[in-house]
């Protein structure tokens, strides 16, 4: 009776314990969307639109147990306007190397932190005024970010990220009426919160 028991006990702490364990897969799907209305209490009849929608696409391989090497697609698309018909879209493209160090907290409630390598395209075309031109940038970025993850069960996992710290390096070129082109280069450092803080930023993994 004992040795089953024991038995038992083991057989549960694997299938605990599975979703972490070295080779395990994990192909997760990212959202982050953000919508918000400006009204101007002077001028009422002129208002602002903002929408923000972020998409991910990843693929993870625990190398250890509790370590997860992976990469990651992504796609946004934001878009301002206002009721004066100014309005601008910006499509975004990118690429990140992750990896990812998991710490139990509760049960099967996991903290992580993480490091990530990326490269990023952007597109911003506006209407009506062509004084605007239309841009386009590359971004390079490397940086930390952590936040908590919940094993629902060995097959799923939600995760959500708490703060970030980014550094990036971009270059941009935009093209206003006619030829003329302007070019220019930026660096920034940027810590943020984000997740439950700010934009609902979540994942859900699929682990096999």
């Amino acid at each position: 009776m004992k040795k089953q028991i024991l038995t038992a006990i083991a057989v549960l702490g694997c299938l605990c314990g599975y979703a972490q364990t070295k080779g395990t897969s994990a192909l997760g799907f990212g959202a982050n969307v953000h919508s918000s209305k400006t009204k101007n209490e002077n001028l009422p009849e002129n208002t602002s639109n903002t929408t923000n929608r972020n998409f991910s696409l990843s693929y993870g391989l625990f190398v250890k147990d509790n370590a997860k090497l992976g990469v990651e697609l992504n796609y946004g698309k934001n878009k301002n306007s206002n009721t004066e018909g100014f309005e601008s879209s910006t499509k975004s493209y990118g690429a990140n190397v992750t990896y990812q160090q998991y710490y139990p907290l509760i049960k099967k409630l996991y903290a992580y932190a993480g490091a990530r390598a990326g490269y990023g395209e952007t597109r911003q075309e506006s209407s009506p005024d062509p004084t605007y031109g239309n841009i386009k940038g590359n971004q390079y970025t490397i940086g930390a970010y952590g936040g908590v993850t919940w094993f629902v069960s060995k097959r799923f996992a939600f995760e959500t990220s708490l703060l970030s710290a980014n550094a990036f390096y971009a270059t941009y070129k935009q093209k206003t009426i006619g030829t003329s082109v302007i070019e220019h280069k930026q660096t920034n450092f940027d810590l943020s919160t984000s997740g439950v803080f700010r934009d609902l930023g979540f994942k859900i993994y699929l682990l096999f």
